[in-house]
């Protein structure tokens, strides 16, 4: 059963997501509107990386509860307050190291959680490259990383990336602890 964090993502986010790809398939298919398709091109970048932030703090936090209402509840408001303390997704883009080390608070090797699927390493990498445009957009950077324009391509991969990684993290978070608590944590 997926996470809450998950369903939102799933039926909320990459259905916004989704909205806004098609818009900057059409705005990109007008000719003489290039400056239009590549101003819709910068919010797809910004607001995937947005979303996909929203999720990883909305499941981290839907994790946290789960961990917390394994503990006596005087301690529950402690447990909390420990989780949350310091998170990096927070006040940083949702980056690999930053998740990373946000969710090995709860005991979980995530590199080796992640190695299990081959396929992650590129959905890290793809991610890194959403990071890299998110900042270029956002600091109005005169070329992207890669030297060239921005393609809807490559966003439309990074889309696919991040939906595939929130639902591998959903996974790997509900063995992670159901192991530790034993019982579902959703």
């Amino acid at each position: 059963m997926p996470s809450n964090a998950l369903l939102d993502w799933q039926n909320n986010r990459m259905r916004r997501l989704t909205e806004v790809d098609a818009q900057c398939g059409s705005t990109s298919s007008i000719v003489p509107l290039p400056d239009l398709a590549d101003e819709n091109l910068r919010g797809f970048v910004v607001l995937l990386s947005a979303h996909f932030q929203g999720f990883c703090r909305g499941f981290h936090s839907e994790c946290i509860q789960a961990v917390a209402a394994g503990v006596p509840a005087p301690l529950r408001f402690v447990v909390q307050r420990q989780c949350l303390a310091a998170r990096e997704i927070d006040k940083g883009n949702p980056r690999y190291d930053t998740l990373k080390a946000d969710f090995e608070r709860f005991g979980l090797d995530l590199n080796a959680a992640l190695a299990a699927n081959p396929v992650n390493a590129l959905r890290i990498t793809h991610l890194d490259h959403l990071n890299s445009a998110r900042n270029y957009v956002a600091h109005h950077k005169a070329a992207t990383p890669s030297g060239g324009p921005l393609a809807l391509a490559d966003v439309r991969t990074w889309q696919s990336s991040c939906n595939e990684f929130a639902g591998e993290q959903d996974d790997i978070m509900y063995n992670h602890l159901r192991g530790l608590l034993g019982v579902a944590p959703w």
